[in-house]
Formats: structure tokens, sequence, C-alpha cells
């Protein structure tokens, strides 16, 4: 305190200045109209950028908490739009859903849950990535992963609040495609080099595509509903053997900049395994 006090006393012209030059813009301002139209004018073009920033910093920090209630808001809409599909082929003939193979898959109960990316690897052979939902918010292992892109991986392993998710950038990801329009499906396998790249394997060679057709998740699995994009044919070659085609895919999805993701669960996956657990070895 005896400090500060010294301080004014030091220093005490320059505030007696200040105050005098404060009193002098005062009296000039409320005088004289032009002044007085000119002060007002500036002060209200500061205020307003100043209020301007103050907005544009509110709205940058409220980002978070409006992206949040987007994804609650479209898991809510991926629900509604699945019971939609489920009460469309409900009013279908029984003709019409045996000639639509894939009605079975996509009307399956799947529900739909949010989630944001916590931890993410690009640079191994086995990539993986963490997200912040487990089995508290019903999260297991099995469940589909995606965002507005497309695919993303598939849950291996959930603890209380976390999920580990194997990517389509892991070597042990294998995940069930077919090319869009196309009834063949094949596996999607990363051979561990390019990021922006995946390969199907095991096309058949009477499979009839081009390049840049999409490729999609083929709903015969009880992972992922049909349709879910997967990426692009990029570039066609031959096995080996030559009795298959290998495609390259360029994959929809940027894996260096995932921060929310959608988790997609069907049901009856576990009645599912348990069963084809029983089939008997050749």
């Amino acid at each position: 305190m005896q400090t500060l006090l010294n301080f004014l006393v030091k220093h005490n012209h320059w505030f007696f200045f200040i105050l005098l030059e404060g009193i002098s813009v005062m009296l000039i301002v409320r005088f004289n109209n032009y002044q007085s139209a000119r002060f007002f004018t500036s002060a209200n073009c500061v205020a307003g950028e100043m209020f301007s920033v103050i907005t544009d910093a509110t709205s940058y920090l409220s980002l978070k908490g409006e992206n949040k209630q987007l994804l609650e808001q479209n898991v809510t809409l991926l629900s509604e739009v699945q019971q939609l599909r489920e009460e469309l082929y409900s009013y279908k003939s029984a003709e019409a859903l045996a000639a639509d193979e894939l009605f079975l898959r996509e009307s399956s109960d799947y529900v739909f849950n949010s989630a944001r990316v916590v931890n993410n690897s690009l640079n191994a052979t086995n990539n993986y990535i963490v997200i912040d939902k487990g089995t508290a918010d019903g999260v297991g292992s099995e469940m589909g992963i995606y965002n507005a892109d497309g695919v993303v991986g598939v849950v291996y392993l959930s603890s209380k609040h976390y999920s580990l998710v194997l990517p389509l950038l892991n070597s042990k990801s294998n995940i069930s495609c077919r090319i869009k329009g196309g009834d063949n499906f094949c596996a999607l396998q990363w051979d561990g080099e390019d990021t922006q790249y995946s390969y199907l394997v095991d096309l058949p060679r009477y499979t009839k595509f081009e390049q840049g057709d999409t490729v999609v998740t083929s709903g015969f699995s009880s992972i992922f509903p049909a349709n879910i994009p997967v990426g692009t044919i990029d570039r066609v070659e031959d096995t080996p053997d030559a009795m298959f085609y290998r495609a390259r895919v360029r994959l929809l999805v940027d894996f260096s900049s995932l921060s929310s993701v959608y988790i997609v669960g069907n049901k009856g996956h576990n009645e599912q395994m348990s069963l084809e657990d029983k089939i008997p070895e050749k």
C-alpha cells in the first residue's frame, strides 16, 4: 500500500494533467455540436467493434456445446429414420420384400449413439482410436463406428467410460462391403501403407463396376446397416492367381481430422453371433 501511495505522489502531475485533459474534452464535446456528433459516432464504432469481438469469442467458446447438441439431435434423427424405414417396408407386399434381399438387413433393430474421439493414431500398421463412450453408455465390442463422411471402424474393446476402436486403417480390420448398385460383396482390408486408401480383396471378376463407383457397407454382417459409404474405386488390378480383382478404394473419411463419430449397434448381434458359433466345424 505504501508503494502505491509513493507512486501516486511521485507522478501526481501526470494524473492531474490527464484529469484536466479529460475535463477539456468533455467541455468541447458537450458545447460544440460538430465535435459532439463526431465523438459519439466514433464511440459507437469502437463500441460496435468491441461487441463484435466479444460476440465472436462467445460464439467460438459455445461451439463445443452446440456441436454436442447437434450430435444428439442427429442420433435422434437417425433412430427416427430407421423407424420410418421399417414402417415403410411394413406396407410392402410379400413379393416386393422377397425381391429386396437387403430389406432384412436394413430394417434390423439398430440403435445409435454419438461419441467424441479422444485419441487417434495414424502412423502404425495397427492403428487405433479411443472414444469417450463405454459400457455405461451401452457401447460394446463389435459395434460400428462412422461419421458424416462414411465408415470409421469397429469397436474392439470397451471399459466403463471409453472404447477402443479398430479403424479401417488397421491391418486386422475386415469390413464387408459391396459396390453400390451391385450384389457381390467382398472384404475391405488395409495394406498398412497409405492412410487414404484401402483395398477390396477377392472381388469376383464378373462384377460390373467402373472407376469412381462408390463402395458401401454390404449389410451382410451384424455390425453395419447396408449402404453406409466407405469410399470410391480408384484403381483395379489382378490378384496373383488372376482369379479375382483387387480394387484400391479411396476412403471418404479423413482420419487425420476425426473429432466426432456415431455409434451403431444391432440389438440382435449377440443372438446372431451365439447361433453362428454353434455351426459345426468342417
